[in-house]
């Protein structure tokens, strides 16, 4: 069965040309154009106005002065970007989907109530790289993320205190560390797919993979699983990050449960020091920022080692959780991939090795080359979330648009991931368009899922990881899955998502596990 892109319940069939289509229009419209920068009065701008578009977007523009530029992108901002902003929150992926459609791979809209410009294209990619190292970050965040995220969060920082946080990265992200985390990984795995699924024999990719993930990434980062209350923060701190205003609720809670979380992950690391027990291999996390350094030099204050434990765990645990969900979800639904993945999972390890934990890196790194490919297929057929955003702070031409100063500016993986002269056919799951000799086009400017440039996910790698150890262990102790019809809550074969901050399928959503009884126990 063919799988249509983003798989929401509005499915759309003219993606594919709409992409070529609007994109040439948009290039034969932007070259008619007068490349006119001067000043020009009010009454010019105003005659310049197309009065067909709603009143909220003819004010914006003026608001804006965008009548001073011939070439802007297309595409609508409104008066204060709310309609905009809300319709990308109600459902993300079909927000880009349909003004690709209308506008082509640049265009203009609003994230978070701000004037943005949005661009997939290859040639937009190509420029944005040149001067994204540049670019502010912190000003395009919203006040609540910005603030809850707090000043040791990496999205917020620019120049040598960036780099030198992305440099401490690399100790706990980098080969060497996913060398480290594998066999812990594996042994995680075993007892949640051996224990938890195999007794109940169902999985909702949502809620379980979810709550495996934060309890994992408990256990590598900091070395212990707090108890269920001090887990559950974790969602209320997201909620926070995301919350509308910093009088809503949401965000008060936010406050609240990241200073339960930091008074846990404080309160243990200097328990573990004190007991002297950095070295043991179940902290290798905490003694590597024991040791870590800010751009000055200094070693990071216990807070500051504290709260990047949490937000490394809350940057990681729902991308894995929805990778999980979303490459189950896509295999289950293309038995044929699936069968070539339980194939390459049931011959790569023993059962000796599978029962023990005994899983390595470059095993699973050269062993899983299928599995690996329908990881990333899944990542570009479910693209889980946006790219970063910056703040343009001069005027400045890209693809051959004038972006004004003070706009947004994002590399948006999902528009690039619609591209047919790089994915042909890119509305089917077809992984195997990621081996080397398939689709040698396929290039870190088209397959970005973890955005680009100095602010892109740093634990893409760690994620696909855990998301690769979980395969092994479903696939050797099940032969398949499908939607589990009897369950209370479920009233539809296809998942529903939550839409932000991932795109994750919605708790609700349950499948049925079909042991494999060949397999012992």
């Amino acid at each position: 069965m063919l799988v249509s892109v983003y798989c929401t319940s509005v499915h759309s069939t003219s993606c594919l040309g709409a992409y070529t289509a609007a994109a040439r229009d948009a290039r034969r419209l932007r070259h008619r154009r007068l490349a006119t920068t001067g000043r020009r009065s009010k009454r010019e701008i105003s005659s310049k106005l197309n009065l067909d578009l709603d009143l909220g977007q003819v004010l914006g523009t003026v608001k804006r002065n965008e009548g001073l530029y011939d070439n802007l992108p297309p595409g609508k901002v409104g008066l204060f970007g709310l309609r905009e902003t809300f319709a990308y929150l109600n459902d993300p992926n079909k927000f880009i989907r349909t003004r690709v459609e209308m506008y082509g791979p640049v265009f203009k809209t609003a994230f978070f109530f701000k004037p943005a410009v949005v661009f997939g294209s290859p040639e937009a990619i190509r420029e944005f790289k040149e001067f994204e190292g540049d670019l502010p970050a912190d000003a395009a965040l919203p006040e609540t993320f910005r603030e809850l995220h707090t000043e040791y969060g990496a999205l917020r920082m620019s120049g040598e205190r960036h780099k030198a946080t992305r440099a401490n990265f690399g100790k706990v992200l980098g080969r060497s560390a996913l060398t480290h985390y594998t066999p812990i990984l594996a042994k995680l795995t075993r007892d949640f797919v051996k224990g938890e699924l195999l007794e109940k024999g169902t999985l909702q990719p949502g809620y379980d993979c979810r709550q495996f993930c934060l309890k994992a990434l408990f256990q590598l980062f900091l070395g212990t699983v707090p108890p269920q209350d001090i887990m559950e923060k974790m969602y209320v701190y997201n909620e926070g990050l995301l919350a509308l205003g910093k009088l809503s609720p949401e965000f008060t809670e936010g406050q609240k449960a990241l200073e339960d979380l930091q008074e846990f992950c404080l309160k243990h690391f200097r328990t573990v020091r004190a007991q002297g027990k950095l070295d043991n291999p179940e902290y290798f996390f905490l003694k590597q920022y024991s040791q870590a350094t800010d751009e000055n030099g200094d070693l990071f204050t216990d807070e500051r080692v504290a709260v990047t434990t949490i937000l490394m765990i809350w940057g990681a645990f729902i991308e894995a959780a929805a990778s999980m969900g979303h490459t189950t979800w896509l295999l289950m639904r293309n038995p044929d991939k699936a069968k070539k993945v339980r194939a390459e999972c049931r011959s790569s390890f023993s059962r000796e090795e599978l029962d023990s934990g005994k899983l390595s890196l470059d095993d699973v790194y050269t062993k899983l080359t299928f599995t690996e490919c329908a990881i990333k297929e899944a990542l570009r057929v479910m693209p889980q979330t946006a790219g970063g955003l910056r703040v343009n702070p001069e005027t400045r031409t890209l693809a051959g648009y004038t972006i004004p100063s003070g706009y947004v500016l994002t590399a948006d993986p999902r528009i690039a991931f619609l591209n047919p002269d790089f994915f042909p056919d890119p509305e089917d799951y077809r992984p195997e368009r990621f081996l080397p000799a398939e689709n040698p086009a396929i290039a870190p400017d088209n397959f970005f899922p973890g955005g680009m440039g100095q602010h892109k996910c740093p634990g893409i790698s760690l994620s696909n990881l855990m998301v690769s150890i979980y395969l092994v262990y479903l696939n050797s102790c099940f032969d398949k899955w499908e939607p589990d019809m009897s369950a209370e809550e479920m009233d539809s074969e296809d998942p529903q998502y939550i839409q932000v901050p991932i795109v994750i399928i919605d708790d609700r959503y349950q499948l049925k596990l079909e042991r494999n009884w060949q397999y012992e126990m």
